[in-house]
């Protein structure tokens, strides 16, 4: 659940409609501070959520130039003030978006990679999870991967960071099946990782030629193989 700070609640003084696009609407009063009941930070981080998932659903239809804050409000169906009291600018936004995402891509590998006692079905269940991400259309995964704002240096670093743990997590399996060390076995599951994504894209773009049980099955058989040549010492 999102937990939601006094710092969520207040506004900046900057105007305009900048890439960043800060909050228009302080009115220049400095407010004590005062507790806030429980029941209206629940309120908070329930709207929070609310307009994060329709922050994404524009995002990702819009990219992040394209998009503005009055495209989030009429999507939420709240004022463009609202959004403001939450979020205080469209950069804000979208990084608390793409690191949920984040959180949300790390966890769905993690548990599928979980479910499964052999190695090999392991990485089977991570090329699974790829596939399924692209397959299914997920936001998240699209806003991650497809977004036309990963020059932005805070996006980059968390994308980066993502693929990162991504090859430790593959990687752990690989080390534990081939004996190779840490870093040998999140190198290959850096290649295999963009072998799985590449695969999945390519697989969309032509249509679906074969079915994704069979595609999923194809790329397994590729990378097993590969690494069936590393004998544990």
């Amino acid at each position: 659940m999102w937990t939601v700070t006094a710092s969520d609640l207040q506004f900046t003084h900057d105007i305009g409609d900048s890439p960043y696009e800060p909050n228009p609407y302080h009115c220049g009063m400095e407010a004590a501070a005062a507790p806030t009941p429980i029941f209206e930070i629940t309120q908070n981080s329930e709207r929070r959520q609310m307009l994060m998932g329709a922050a994404l659903e524009i995002f990702t239809e819009k990219g992040f130039h394209n998009a503005s804050m009055d495209d989030v409000a009429l999507r939420a169906g709240v004022s463009k003030p609202i959004v403001y009291q939450s979020f205080a600018s469209k950069h804000e936004l979208y990084m608390g978006i793409l690191d949920h995402s984040v959180e949300q891509v790390v966890a769905g590998i993690n548990e599928a990679i979980a479910q499964e006692s052999d190695n090999r079905k392991r990485f089977e269940a991570a090329i699974k999870f790829y596939f399924d991400q692209v397959d299914e259309a997920d936001h998240g995964y699209r806003l991650i991967f497809e977004s036309d704002f990963t020059a932005n240096p805070d996006v980059r670093a968390r994308v980066d960071d993502l693929i990162s743990q991504l090859a430790r997590i593959l990687g752990q399996v690989i080390a534990r099946e081939t004996g190779l060390t840490t870093g040998e076995a999140n190198i290959l599951a850096a290649g295999l990782s963009g072998m799985a994504q590449a695969a999945a894209w390519r697989w969309i773009n032509l249509g679906r030629p074969v079915s994704k049980e069979k595609a999923i099955v194809g790329i397994t058989h590729l990378g097993w193989t590969g690494l069936s040549s590393f004998q544990p010492e």
